[in-house]
């Protein structure tokens, strides 16, 4: 999966769109001092996001936007996740 856009919006929060979703766009929200998936604005011609997805589309978010070491330091945070995809 990689990032085709973004784009800044009100509040701190970005708009992500990812190539394996074209058509969904994607709302990451500032948390402390990294980003989280806060909804998704799902098209039906996009295949169903999952959970794996929304894990993964954290992890390039904040690694486009330099945040990824505070990422990695949230509790729920599992250091294979993202080494499986």
């Amino acid at each position: 999966m990689e990032i085709i856009k973004h784009s800044y919006k009100k509040r701190g929060t970005m708009e992500f769109i990812y190539n394996k979703f074209p058509q969904s766009k994607v709302v990451l929200y500032p948390i402390k001092n990294y980003y989280f998936v806060r909804t998704v604005k799902w098209h039906p011609e996009d295949p169903v996001v999952t959970r794996a997805d929304l894990e993964k589309m954290e992890l390039l978010s904040n690694e486009l936007l330099g945040t990824i070491e505070f990422y990695k330091q949230r509790k729920n945070y599992k250091e294979d996740s993202g080494k499986s995809r």
